[in-house]
């Protein structure tokens, strides 16, 4: 949770840079940021808010699968840092992917999607941080995926952990 409260905070940093209207038109009010905060602090508070509960719901998997065949507090920690750092990675690059698909796109295409253009200060921006913000939600559970493969790979083998 808290590695992913992180993540989210960082993320909206980029995010925040590439299409602010993403927060200011949807994102600051949704999660009642007040007025003094609109700005990168307020992103990072959107982030970690929007963030943690995907860590613990993508990690949950990992870390139950992990407590059960891990031996040890010791294995089950290194097998943790170790899935995690593999999740964050691959929602990290994801979110990257996003971020360069949506300034290779056709972007005037994709924000004739949007449902009403009057609605959005900056239409371009903010389908570029939609863009990158899907992406990282499809690498956090690809991620967790990975997480739980992780934990798989690293349970001993049949003989050290007894018949």
């Amino acid at each position: 949770m808290f590695a992913a409260a992180i993540f989210g905070a960082l993320h909206n940093q980029i995010s925040f840079s590439v299409g602010a209207s993403y927060f200011y038109d949807v994102k600051f009010p949704q999660f009642a940021i007040d007025p003094t905060a609109q700005n990168r602090i307020g992103a990072s508070i959107v982030g970690a808010l929007a963030s943690w509960w995907m860590g613990l719901l993508m990690g949950t998997p990992a870390f139950l699968y992990g407590f059960f065949t891990q031996p040890g507090r010791r294995r089950y920690f290194y097998a943790g840092i170790k899935a995690i750092t593999v999740a964050l990675s691959i929602t990290a690059i994801c979110a990257f992917i996003g971020l360069s698909f949506a300034h290779i796109a056709d972007i005037n295409t994709l924000v004739g999607y949007l449902p009403s253009l009057d609605a959005f200060t900056d239409p371009q921006g903010f389908v570029r941080a939609a863009i990158m913000h899907e992406a990282s939600y499809f690498g956090g559970v690809l991620g967790a995926c990975a997480a739980l493969y992780i934990m798989w790979r690293e349970k001993p083998p049949r003989e050290i952990r007894g018949k």
